[in-house]
């Protein structure tokens, strides 16, 4: 029984992270982005996006 409720658990926690991550692209996807960073990296200060200059 305790197996089935943490596996319950588990798949609301999982189902709560795809919409927040569905969220996050639809607010970046539509950001006016504002980027500062460095020669490697930059960061929307709106958003929070990051976008990688150099690998």
């Amino acid at each position: 029984m305790k197996g089935q409720h943490i596996e319950a658990e588990i798949r609301e926690l999982e189902n709560r992270l795809d919409f927040l991550k569905k969220q996050l692209q639809e607010t970046q996807e539509h950001c006016d982005h504002h980027f500062e960073g460095n020669n490697f990296m930059e960061k929307c200060l709106k958003c929070n996006k990051v976008n990688v200059l150099y690998y």
